[in-house]
């Protein structure tokens, strides 16, 4: 239900030979939604260190406001984990931060901001040989922070306020 990260082992000698397919992360398979595992693993990026992995919490994996008083404990943002190959450790290394949605930027009609988990990290991309050690650019889609609204006869046209980030995560 949450995704999965596969581990393919290719033949030293015939690429087109697999020698071995395993499952390197596990998704999230319990429905009380765990916190400390990943959810809907998107985008991925390597270095000689380790994988770098976006979410994209889609629907099964977002958290109304009004529910965080039960889910208070279980409720989280869009991640970036990084999986390091030394330990084989999987950890988050940021959260997406969605406390614009509803603020002054925001001009959509919805009465309270959207579900933690409505905005994905997305496309990470390093960029260390550009901007130093440990440098990624991430995009964060921010689904329901809407920054200009048109309404036309039977349509809306929305444009949402993503961003692009310069992160840097220690040990990329």
């Amino acid at each position: 239900m949450n995704g999965r990260i596969w581990k393919m082992v290719l033949s030293p000698t015939d690429p087109t030979v697999v020698q071995s397919l395993s499952i390197l992360i596990e998704g999230d398979d319990n429905p009380v939604k765990t916190v400390t595992e990943i959810h809907q693993p998107d985008n991925l990026e390597t270095t000689v260190n380790g994988l770098y992995i976006t979410e994209d919490p889609g629907s099964s994996q977002q958290f109304n406001l009004e529910q965080q008083g039960t889910d208070a404990a279980r409720a989280t943002t869009a991640r970036i984990w990084q999986y390091k190959f030394a330990d084989a450790s999987l950890n988050v290394v940021a959260k997406v931060d969605q406390s614009a949605d509803q603020g002054p930027t925001d001009v959509d009609a919805a009465p309270t901001a959207g579900a933690w988990g409505a905005w994905e990290s997305t496309g990470i991309v390093d960029v260390s040989a550009m901007f130093g050690p440990g440098k990624f650019l991430v995009n964060v889609q921010a689904h329901t922070l809407w920054i200009e609204k048109q309404a036309a006869t039977n349509w809306t046209n929305k444009r949402e306020g993503g961003q692009l980030l310069l992160v840097t995560i220690p040990g990329g």
